[in-house]
């Protein structure tokens, strides 16, 4: 029924087309100029393959968000690693292990650093102080830095030795990979667990969707005016509508085909897969650009499938600067030309039917049909005013071409903005939705830029892991001034320590293990605050306020309970700009508590340790495992 329905899109289109660009005579007429005719036949082709695609992936789509097919399963009858490759990450890595460990108390979290020059390893190093499930992976020279494929390999390597060699364990344990600013949703691991994901056997890898965490921010680019600031909010919206909306429909489509694709951020994988990759490629990670990518391929080559979860996410910081963006989709649009010479392998293996081939192909491709597309209408539209002089304007011609300009080119890229507007729960009005689809095709032209470049870059031979840029990068944090009146108070009060203790029946370890968590949680619970601020977006700010004054209180954290009383009242007022000003001065007295429970629970553990036996779990610098030289 599925390939009837495309022969009978695709013939409709094509006939379409050929009547418009060729027969009307309002482009060109066939027979007067060879070019012209190669170019109508090449654009009828290219609109044909266009359209009908696009019809595929707005009605499976669509189908999938009336009924989810997502279902819940058992996270504990699987072991969890979450791998988080860094290099110089230290301002978003504490809130990404603080999310994972938060939401996912069963989950070890494996922090790659490769060889950061920055605190990445010590903010990591801090954390582990609190947790026992923190682990870091110290990658040094001359191993370190030889790309994001290298990384995964060595981590990969140093879970599989933990978890050892049985071979039901291995089975049940599933590798993460997370971005080192991804936050995942909180019913990652219980959708992940169900019949549709690890819940089948066959199953050897799942992408989760991926959002924008920073899409609500009103000022993405602080240090900078109105303008870029606008720019910056439409750039950043324009991100969480392509991979909510068309990468999203793409991955829905893949799974009727068989070749769901994976992405760098929240990708799942079976260890016994990596395992099987391990020893026929001798590493399951490949040293292309899209490592992700490649690493799914590899997998269906295997004859396993891939599954894809749009009901939970991963977030990701979305980025508000047009040089930056064109860089990261650069090496992106790199890596999937690296990714093609996979294909007649995947071709030899026999495991895709016809139509998975064939989606693979034409992804391959996408690039090339939408730039026809997007050069040979105006081409072929500047023909036709050439060849009608002034009466063209005044002709049937220009509502012929209208119509095709709005029916080839315009369409198929703004319908997307109203099925944004649908997945994102309406944060987007209508008339909002409508001029972000517009942008859309704008959007869409920043292909020329990055595969260009990338084309370049593969010719010269340049296939060096270009890091993308955080936003916090490069930003200084002004010295915060306290009032006399939160100086005067204390940090912490050991005392409130004493009485947890008391309240858990005496159990010193329990007390610990309290405010550890509450350090934890810590980096999770700013980032919160942070982002319902920036947004201007009272209800959240309000939560995520109360939630560290109440929290405060109970660990002892008398100046940030204060700091936090005084942020809530400006909420209260509906004091933004207050409200905006306060926000440093919590975090930087959270961050100075947090340092300060840092060495009280270190000299406790410490003195606990002289008087019992250290068991085997206690958090060491062993967890900090260096990658052995070769």
């Amino acid at each position: 029924m599925r390939s009837a329905l495309i022969i009978v899109l695709a013939s409709a289109y094509g006939l379409l087309a050929v009547f418009v660009f060729g027969m009307s005579g309002a482009f060109t007429r066939f027979g007067t100029m060879l070019w012209k005719d190669v170019a109508v036949l090449l654009l009828t082709v290219v609109a044909a393959c266009a359209l009908t695609y696009v019809s595929l992936l707005l009605m499976t789509f669509l189908r999938e968000i009336r009924a989810p097919r997502s279902t819940a399963g058992d996270p504990d009858a699987l072991s969890w690693h979450l791998l988080v490759p860094c290099r110089d990450e230290e301002n978003v890595i504490a809130e990404t292990v603080s999310a994972a460990r938060t939401s996912f108390p069963g989950a070890h979290v494996w922090v790659i650093d490769d060889a950061s020059e920055d605190r990445t390893a010590a903010v990591v190093r801090d954390l582990m102080v609190f947790d026992q499930k923190v682990h870091l992976v110290s990658r040094v020279a001359p191993e370190a830095r030889t790309g994001k494929g290298d990384a995964l390999n060595a981590a990969y390597r140093i879970v599989s030795e933990h978890v050892g060699d049985s071979p039901a364990d291995r089975h049940r344990t599933i590798v993460g990979v997370l971005d080192a600013d991804g936050f995942l949703s909180d019913n990652t691991l219980t959708l992940l667990a169900g019949p549709e994901s690890f819940g089948d056997d066959e199953i050897g890898a799942v992408q989760l969707e991926v959002w924008m965490k920073n899409r609500g921010d009103r000022r993405p680019r602080p240090e900078d005016g109105r303008l870029a600031n606008l720019v910056g909010r439409v750039l950043v919206r324009m991100q969480d509508l392509e991979f909510r909306t068309t990468n999203s429909a793409m991955q829905v489509l893949r799974v009727r085909t068989g070749t769901v694709g994976m992405g760098g951020n929240g990708q799942f994988t079976r260890l016994t897969i990596l395992d099987t990759l391990a020893e026929e490629h001798g590493r399951p990670w490949g040293k292309k650009l899209c490592e992700d990518y490649e690493l799914g391929l590899n997998i269906l080559t295997m004859g396993m499938r891939n599954h894809y979860v749009r009901d939970a996410h991963v977030s990701q910081e979305a980025l508000p600067y047009t040089r930056r963006l064109i860089r990261q989709r650069t090496r992106w649009a790199q890596g999937n030309m690296e990714c093609a010479s996979a294909l007649p392998v995947l071709r030899r293996s026999r495991k895709l039917s016809a139509a998975g081939l064939l989606e693979i192909h034409y992804f391959m491709l996408q690039p090339l049909v939408m730039m026809l597309n997007l050069v040979l209408v105006p081409l072929l539209l500047a023909v036709g005013v050439a060849q009608g002089g002034a009466g063209f304007w005044r002709s049937t011609d220009l509502v012929l071409v209208l119509c095709a300009a709005v029916f080839f080119l315009i369409l198929p890229y703004a319908v997307w903005g109203l099925v944004y507007r649908r997945v994102s729960g309406g944060e987007v009005s209508v008339a909002g939705a409508l001029g972000l689809g517009l942008l859309n095709l704008v959007y869409v032209y920043l292909t020329y830029v990055y595969y260009a470049q990338a084309a370049w870059r593969a010719v010269t031979g340049r296939t060096g892991w270009a890091k993308t840029q955080r936003n916090a990068d490069g930003r200084v944090l002004a010295p915060v001034e306290l009032s006399p009146e939160l100086q005067a108070l204390a940090l912490i009060l050991p005392s409130r320590i004493e009485d947890l203790v008391e309240e858990l029946e005496g159990r010193s370890d329990l007390g610990m293990d309290f405010v550890s968590g509450w350090a934890i949680m810590w980096p999770t619970r700013q980032s919160r605050l942070e982002r319902a601020v920036a947004a201007e977006v009272l209800a959240p700010a309000r939560d995520a306020i109360g939630s560290i004054k109440v929290s405060s209180s109970m660990v002892g954290a008398e100046r940030l309970e204060r700091a936090a009383a005084q942020l809530e009242a400006a909420l209260v007022d509906r004091d933004m700009e207050a409200a905006r000003a306060l926000v440093p001065v919590v975090t930087a007295i959270g961050r100075d508590s947090v340092d300060v429970f840092r060495q009280e629970i270190s000299l406790r553990r410490a003195l606990q340790s002289t008087a019992h036996t250290v068991e085997p779990e206690t958090v060491t610098e062993t967890q900090m495992v260096p990658v052995r030289r070769r």
